[in-house]
């Protein structure tokens, strides 16, 4: 099922072995009566008892220090999330499942996959998985269509392709991208087409296959600078009272900031960073904490891993 912006949920009716979700059309008619926020979406993930004898050892399967979460994925606005299932112990067993997409962090496409990951570390000893946060068990991927490509619908920070070299306003060299705060209340991403072999791959739209894994590789490599400058500059325009002037920076703090200082409270959180940020030295210690942070978000290892298998079939 699925709700917009609060309103009674409709039934998705998705046939057997469906994994495209396409909402395209109810979010167009939503729109003709004033624009849509949030798309809410409901679903059951199932643990099998099989999964769990399978990834862990006998003495952990009574209480698995797992936990189940569904990462969230825009391709076209550098966004990734995630929405925690279950924590720690994660049982065999169903769960239910809600997604709630803003429509200021997606567009075209989002793709949804769960994933069971170990809660704690463990000895090294044996077959199974043993450091914190290893993923041990995923699931299809879904993907949920919000919208048709348009150019009358701005991402959550703009981006454009173009010659660098052709660009007065855009660093010389061999930069693959630039992110633009002239306008500090929309950044924009510029990406070189100096590199058309490069930016060819970033156009691919297929999930499977050489030049999918290969833009992903890409993408994260992209995500990784565009994020730290993001965090850092909002962190920096944290004013005395803990609040900030654009809604981007708002975003770029309510998803990084808890994690950094692993608080609940977000204006704790904006607070301690706003204090680092400001104190040479502890600003070291952020940018320690914020690769930390991105390393784990953006989770440049399986994509590489992604990268390589395909490459050994070939």
């Amino acid at each position: 099922m699925y709700s917009v912006d609060g309103k009674k949920p409709v039934d998705l009716e998705l046939k057997a072995g469906q994994t495209q979700i396409d909402l395209s059309s109810a979010l167009e008619a939503e729109m003709e009566s004033g624009d849509w926020e949030k798309v809410v979406l409901y679903g059951q993930l199932e643990v099998p008892e099989t999964t769990v004898e399978a990834v862990f050892p006998q003495e952990e399967r009574e209480s698995p220090p797992a936990k189940l979460y569904v990462a969230v994925r825009c391709h076209s606005t550098i966004y990734r999330d995630r929405t925690i299932v279950s924590k720690s112990p994660t049982d065999d067993g169903v769960y239910d499942v809600t997604i709630v997409l803003h429509k200021d962090v997606v567009r075209d496409e989002v793709e949804l996959r769960p994933y069971l990951v170990r809660a704690s570390d463990r000895s090294r000893d044996g077959q199974y998985a043993y450091k914190k946060n290893f993923r041990v068990s995923s699931g299809d991927i879904y993907t949920v269509v919000v919208d048709r490509p348009s150019d009358e619908q701005p991402p959550a920070i703009d981006g454009e392709e173009i010659s660098f070299s052709q660009a007065s306003h855009l660093p010389e060299g061999e930069k693959l991208y630039y992110l633009d705060f002239r306008n500090e209340a929309r950044p924009k991403l510029w990406i070189n087409s100096d590199h058309p072999r490069i930016t060819d791959v970033l156009q691919s739209r297929g999930s499977v296959g050489a030049e999918a894994r290969m833009r992903d590789v890409i993408l994260d490599q992209i995500s990784y600078g565009v994020w730290i400058q993001l965090l850092i500059r909002a962190g920096s325009a944290i004013d005395g009272d803990g609040d900030v002037d654009f809604e981007w920076q708002q975003t770029v703090l309510e998803t990084f900031a808890r994690n950094l200082y692993e608080v609940d409270d977000l204006s704790e959180a904006m607070q301690r960073l706003r204090t680092d940020l400001g104190e040479k030295e502890s600003l070291p210690h952020v940018l320690e904490l914020a690769d930390r942070e991105l390393q784990e978000y953006i989770d440049h290892r399986t994509q590489l891993i992604n990268l390589m298998e395909e490459g050994l079939s070939i």
